[in-house]
């Protein structure tokens, strides 16, 4: 700031950004005269003028001082308010009793069951042959009883290891209800290993051993293997109705080759992987027609384009597979 001296004062406010002009010692005469000159013009003239001649600086070149606003407390009052309302919706959803029966650092589960989130009911439907204790184990609920700690994910891929559930879906029902839908799997043949007989169905998956009352009408199959590799012979069985009808049981000769038994004991010796071959040749020869029906035969079809038969009679060679044929033969009648 710079004073003009004279009869009356005279204030004159420079830029922030303009240095102050330090007038010479030659000059300080003549400045002060200047000034003394606008001290009188400026005493003798009008408001108006006076108003005109006030400096004024642009809009756009002011500066203002901002307030500088501290924010440090606001994120943690958030968190203070928010946790405060849970607190409180918790405190008003839980009935008084059972908070005072709660150990809190001791049974988390139970103040988590407590508000809203236990497993209070397991509905099942869908399933005819899956054990019920299959998948409540699968679930374990002894261990997980509140849907905070129970992961449907994992509780999924264990219910579907069980042999007779393909699809599984599981839902919650609020607040308390967990719904689970089973889909089971189709078995498509019996299979035989030794004295005890399997349900397997269409992929080759075992699914359980078969009741002793139970009646299914489905084909069967006995031998090491005979239940990865059935599916494939079933299905060129399925193009020759004739040999289908008499279809008694079908065995698996060293987890290589068929042999089917047909129900008046006829066994027709298949080649290795030559399945549709072996059916389309006896299918298309006359001479084999009647060892479908007839008298018993063993016909072997295992070299391409000669085929062997010879009657099964008291001379001949009786292997396993013939010798069940009668008993399976009686029982499909």
């Amino acid at each position: 700031m710079q004073q003009v001296t004279g009869k009356q004062r005279f204030w004159w406010r420079a830029a922030h950004d303009a240095p102050t002009p330090e007038p010479d010692a030659a000059q300080s005469t003549t400045s002060g005269r200047a000034a003394a000159t606008r001290g009188r013009t400026a005493s003798t003239a009008s408001p108006t003028k006076r108003a005109s001649m006030a400096l004024r600086i642009p809009r756009g070149e002011r500066r203002f001082r901002r307030q500088k606003r501290s924010h440090r407390w606001v994120f943690p009052s958030l968190a203070i308010a928010a946790l405060t309302a849970v607190l409180g919706l918790a405190a008003y959803a839980l009935p008084i009793a059972k908070l005072k029966a709660i150990d809190i650092a001791a049974n988390r589960d139970a103040l988590v069951a407590a508000a809203g989130f236990g497993i209070d009911q397991v509905n099942v439907t869908g399933q005819r042959y899956t054990s019920d204790s299959d998948i409540f184990d699968a679930l374990d609920l002894p261990n997980v009883k509140t849907f905070a700690a129970f992961d449907s994910d994992a509780a999924l891929k264990r219910i579907q290891r069980i042999s007779w559930v393909d699809t599984v879906q599981l839902t919650r029902v609020y607040p308390g209800t967990l719904d689970i839908v089973i889909h089971e799997r189709a078995p498509a043949f019996i299979w035989t290993r030794g004295e005890t007989s399997y349900l397997v169905d269409a992929t080759g998956r075992t699914l359980g051993p078969m009741a002793a009352a139970s009646n299914w009408n489905l084909p069967r199959v006995v031998g090491e293997g005979a239940d990865t590799e059935a599916v494939l012979m079933l299905s060129a069985l399925r193009q020759y109705p004739r040999i289908e009808r008499q279809y008694a049981f079908a065995e698996r000769i060293g987890e290589r080759r068929w042999r089917i038994v047909l129900k008046n004991g006829t066994a027709l010796e298949l080649a290795a992987d030559r399945e549709i071959e072996g059916f389309d040749e006896i299918a298309r020869t006359r001479a084999i027609q009647a060892a479908l029906t007839g008298k018993p035969m063993i016909v072997d079809v295992r070299t391409p384009g000669r085929i062997a038969m010879r009657p099964v009679g008291p001379g001949s060679v009786r292997t396993s597979s013939l010798q069940g044929a009668t008993s399976l033969a009686s029982a499909e009648r």
